[in-house]
């Protein structure tokens, strides 16, 4: 069970969905516009924290905990045998090595664990007619209890390579030693937790953990001495980390090989071949390893490295390496360790949805009709309907949909425009006007008849011409007069950025004070609303651009121009011009 091996570092998350669209099964949850990993539907894969940018999601550190391990009795490494190609720098019997010369007592490599899978394996196969899973991936086993539980009788009924190696070693060295196993895999921290394997290890290091132990403990390689690995040696099973890896150690017939035996890497392939096997395949052995191209591409790998350069490597390692241990050796030393599991299924909870209620929440955000529906994926869902289901569900929330965001933003944004009680006008770099609000058109008693003329049809338009070709930067505060209209203004000009659009505010001072301060409240309360519209839509414009292909609405970029020059305008009428040039 996966107790919380990931989290989200709050600070950096930018709530841009990214975690939501590549987790496989959807396990996190946003509430409140934050991420969150959901325990209970989490397999521990790590897609989300390869795949997050700004490096919010992480998996538990348990480098601490392991120091202490050892600083309190005898620790002994169990390590993947993908290690070969996450420090090839730490070749020849140095990587025993550098172990032994941060604490651990003994080093083995868990392929002699592997080893003793395939063996199993093999027997099972052997012995059941049936189609079998095999058992190895972690995260493959997890996504079958919680997600596929009509398959759980498939799984092959033998423990893990880190588990068999581990109940190896403590045959060998005793309960007092405290093992640690070190690999690729995120996900053998939950394994590693699970109550039914309590007690076999201790704890949990990732290649990265244990890089960054190596890197602040400054060990220099020229003063290491070569060691051997302190264990049985293995062979063949140090190609686990690859597909077929098993099939190859368990020296498996060629006919199977050929006709009945399928070895696949990543989610979507991992997936497709489950529901093969629940639409009747006849295969008599999946091995699956759910990260693609297998555990050489493993979450927390780290390196840096092409996964066909590791893929290499492993292959080159097998090849240098001694022959493994007799097969009298290998029954000698499975006889007295317990090999063989059971699996129950951990489903998670679907509560009932109705079509009614999915049809409630697609309203909710605009969508009455399936045509509606975009489809798009920028909340995280494959479908509208899918983001329904998970509001529903209580994994997402309506304001993840950000095409309709957007729609609402430029909704308020005209809304703001339209109801400001300042007459605003916006001209074309030939001074034609492009748009204006309603306080605009009270002032100068014009109608939407004049959008495509020239603004000097209503008035000067000396200042509007100086901003625009750029004489200055800016007209602040500036008290004008328009006779013909019996208006008295104080009026401000500012050029849009980016833009051949310049943009006029005019306050009427003919209300009096009590008009005024008037004013001033519908002023602060506009401002309040814009700024809470644009603290909620703003943000998700840069993910609108890169999801949707679509540059940010003009409107929205009026919106924020023109709160800015009100908040620069103090409406209060002092008369002067301020001129920046």
């Amino acid at each position: 069970m996966n107790t919380g091996i990931i989290s989200t570092n709050k600070a950096r998350c930018r709530d841009c969905y990214r975690c939501v669209r590549i987790c496989p099964v959807k396990a996190i949850r946003i509430s409140e516009g934050q991420a969150q990993v959901d325990p209970a539907r989490c397999l521990a894969c790590g897609t989300c924290v390869r795949g997050c940018p700004p490096k919010a999601k992480q998996v538990r550190n348990e480098l601490l905990r392991v120091q202490v391990l050892i600083g309190a009795g005898c620790v002994l490494a169990s390590v993947a045998p993908s290690y070969v190609a996450a420090f090839p720098d730490y070749g020849g019997g140095l990587f025993p090595a550098v172990l032994k010369q941060l604490g651990f007592d003994f080093v083995t490599e868990t392929a002699v664990g592997a080893e003793m899978v395939a063996r199993e394996t093999a027997k099972v196969v052997a012995e059941e007619p049936q189609s079998h899973i095999a058992s190895a991936c972690p995260v493959l086993v997890d996504l079958i209890v919680k997600y596929h539980p009509d398959l759980i009788g498939n799984i092959a009924p033998v423990v893990s390579p880190m588990i068999a190696h581990a109940r190896h070693l403590r045959k060998q060295y005793g309960d007092e030693a405290k093992i640690v196993f070190i690999g690729p895999c995120s996900a053998k921290k939950a394994e590693a937790e699970q109550p039914e394997l309590a007690g076999d290890v201790d704890a949990v290091l990732t290649f990265e953990e244990l890089r960054a132990w190596i890197d602040s403990a400054n060990i220099r390689k020229d003063q290491l001495r070569s060691a051997d690995m302190d264990d049985i040696p293995a062979s063949l099973a140090r190609l686990f980390p690859l597909e077929g890896g098993l099939a190859e150690a368990a020296s498996m017939a060629p006919d199977l090989l050929k006709q009945d035996f399928v070895a696949l890497s990543g989610s979507e392939q991992v997936e497709e071949m489950l529901e093969n096997l629940k639409n009747g395949s006849t295969v008599k052995l999946f091995e699956g390893l759910y990260c693609s191209g297998g555990c050489i591409n493993g979450a927390c790998f780290g390196d840096g490295k092409d996964i066909f350069r590791r893929r290499n490597q492993i292959l080159q390692h097998q090849k240098r390496s001694a022959h493994g241990a007799d097969t009298a050796d290998f029954n000698a030393i499975m006889e007295n360790i317990e090999m063989r599991c059971s699996y129950s299924e951990n489903v998670i909870d679907h509560k009932e949805i109705t079509e009614d209620k999915i049809k409630s929440v697609l309203a909710r955000t605009g969508k009455l009709t399936p045509d509606d529906e975009l489809n798009c994926g920028a909340c995280g869902y494959p479908s509208c309907r899918a983001n329904a289901i998970a509001v529903l569900t209580g994994m997402a929330e309506h304001n993840m949909c950000i095409p309709w965001m957007r729609k609402v933003a430029e909704r308020k944004a005209d809304q703001i425009i339209d109801n400001s009680p300042n007459g605003i006008v916006i001209v074309d770099s030939t001074l034609r006007v492009v748009d204006f609000n309603a306080a605009f058109a009270e002032l100068f008693s014009c109608s939407r008849g004049i959008v495509g003329k020239p603004l000097s049809t209503l008035m000067d338009t000396g200042d509007f011409e100086r901003v625009m070709t750029g004489a200055v930067d800016r007209i602040v505060n500036k008290d004008v007069s328009f006779p013909a209209y019996h208006i008295s203004a104080n009026m401000n000009v500012y050029r849009i950025e980016h833009e051949e659009l310049v943009v006029g505010i005019l306050a009427n001072v003919n209300k009096g004070t009590e008009g005024l301060s008037r004013l001033e409240h519908i002023r602060e309360e506009t401002l309040s609303h814009a700024e809470e519209v644009i603290q909620k839509q703003m943000l998700m414009a840069q993910e609108i651009a890169g999801i949707l292909g679509e540059t940010t609405s003009e409107t929205r970029v009026l919106l924020r121009k023109l709160t800015e020059l009100m908040k620069e305008s103090d409406g209060n009428g002092n008369g002067g011009e301020k001129v920046s040039e």
